[in-house]
């Protein structure tokens, strides 16, 4: 974990009111914690999922017999500590939207301190080969699209 993300990631990277989505608040349970009661590494990939379910809400009515959407990457940054009893507060933006793939970015504060970053490829497949992705499936990407970026 590094002491300063200010260094290495972009001032809007950080910024909660660069993510068009609204976000969610998920409670830090005690089970979340490390022997050395930080907030365990690999608890981060349930809150970021749970972010993505609530930001993609309209996902699987899009999908509707048109295929799957699958996660094909996930990269998690931790920056700072996360500790017991304070919420986290995740947000979700869409980076990049491909033929076949959609890039999410997301971030997670605890008492106003952003403390993680994920970035996530999500591919569209049918038939267990990548497939473009079908309007309605892009439609429910486009409201949560960075077109552009804050420096």
């Amino acid at each position: 974990m590094s002491g300063s993300a200010a260094g290495r990631w972009p001032a809007e990277r950080l910024d909660p009111e660069s993510y068009l989505a609204p976000g969610v608040d998920l409670p830090v349970l005690y089970n979340d914690l490390d022997p050395n009661h930080h907030l365990n590494n690999v608890a981060f990939g349930r809150f970021f999922e749970h972010a993505r379910v609530v930001a993609n809400v309209g996902l699987r009515k899009a999908l509707a017999g048109a295929g799957n959407v699958l996660v094909a990457r996930v990269a998690i940054d931790y920056l700072v500590e996360g500790r017991f009893g304070p919420p986290l507060h995740v947000r979700t933006r869409v980076a990049r939207i491909g033929r076949s793939s959609v890039t999410l970015e997301q971030a997670a504060w605890q008492d106003g301190a952003c403390i993680a970053l994920a970035e996530v490829v999500l591919v569209h497949a049918v038939g267990g080969r990548s497939a473009p992705l079908p309007d309605a499936v892009q439609s429910v990407f486009t409201p949560m699209f960075i077109r552009t970026r804050r420096v």
